[in-house]
């Protein structure tokens, strides 16, 4: 028995060595996991985290993890080389997929005011596994491509800033958005707060009277947040679909359910999962053992999801408990 505590103890607290990338998938699809308010360290966080790769394993496709901020609750990190690393994030997600694809990180309040610090520097140190991408507060990103266009643009967002330096935000939506060039066939924008919200934190007037018109103009498809821990798919017309994916291993939230523009609501503890191609996406909520609670798909030549663009999926498999 001590062998093996001492086997699991080095594996736990040991850096794992530089990550691989995944190589030779298809650049004109795209399958992406999402989550927020993960970096509990709980046991519930590595369900999450387990359950992640085995849906990966069956789907036999994972590019990347889009991780919605909130990721270090409790200690706030003071280095690069905090065991809260290892717990909390490289430990927590590795396998057969998770172990060879980046994870792009926003910052959510309760890693500031000191945390964020460390966070974007572990990013732009490539420290760990090196899959923790943060190359600063917001940025923007291409993944995937066809005929010569990227398949999606993400702007990722810092909605814990001080709220008086929002305009570089929202320029930034602008320049990524209405820059010259071929334009991405899907338009996402990540971050931790969400714009629209049924769930315990409520709206954020600020918030919405800041970010809601940029998003518009720039005909942004989809708004992946967190701060609420459960998950939430909202549609209002002539918005972004309102995916809400905060119950990745913090203590849940209730949330209100049977609301005009809710399409889906619980308070489950789980991810998101999306796959995008030039024809559709396919969004995909599960629990924090793997199985689907809802699926929906949406076609690109439809513009608006809220305008009877979103289609059920037929139902899934359960996964093996």
């Amino acid at each position: 028995m001590l062998i093996v505590a001492a086997i699991v103890g080095h594996w736990m607290f040991t850096p794992p060595a530089p990550y691989v990338p995944v190589n030779g998938l298809d650049p004109s699809t795209l399958s992406m996991i999402a989550l927020g308010d993960q970096g509990s360290g709980d046991l519930q966080q590595w369900r999450v985290g387990q359950a992640m790769e085995r849906v990966a394993v069956r789907d036999g496709r994972l590019d990347m993890v889009v991780l919605l901020g909130d990721n270090f609750y409790g200690k706030t990190l003071t280095t690069t080389h905090d065991l809260a690393w290892q717990m909390k994030f490289e430990r927590v997600y590795w396998g057969q997929w998770l172990s060879h694809v980046p994870f792009f990180a926003v910052l959510g309040n309760h890693d500031y005011p000191v945390s964020q610090k460390v966070e974007i520097e572990y990013g732009q140190q490539h420290a760990g596994s090196g899959r923790w991408q943060m190359p600063g507060n917001f940025y923007v990103k291409d993944f995937g491509s066809v005929d010569g266009r990227p398949l999606v643009r993400m702007v990722f967002l810092d909605t814990s800033a001080p709220r008086d330096t929002f305009q570089h935000q929202i320029d930034l939506l602008d320049q990524a958005f209405q820059q010259p060039g071929p334009a991405p066939v899907w338009r996402i924008a990540a971050a931790h707060h969400p714009v629209r919200n049924h769930g315990e934190h409520g709206e954020d007037s600020a918030l919405i009277a800041l970010l809601l018109p940029a998003l518009t103009r720039n005909k942004v498809d989809v708004f992946l947040a967190g701060h609420d821990h459960n998950q939430q798919l909202l549609l209002r017309e002539a918005e972004p679909a309102w995916v809400i994916s905060g119950a990745g291993g913090q203590k849940l939230y209730p949330v209100a359910t049977g609301q005009q523009d809710t399409s889906f609501a619980t308070e489950t503890a789980g991810f998101t999962k999306l796959d995008l191609d030039a024809r559709q996406l396919r969004l995909r909520y599960y629990d924090d053992r793997g199985n689907p609670q809802a699926g929906y798909h949406w076609a690109r030549d439809c513009q608006w999801m809220a305008k009877g663009c979103l289609l059920p999926d037929v139902a899934e498999p359960v996964l093996a408990q």
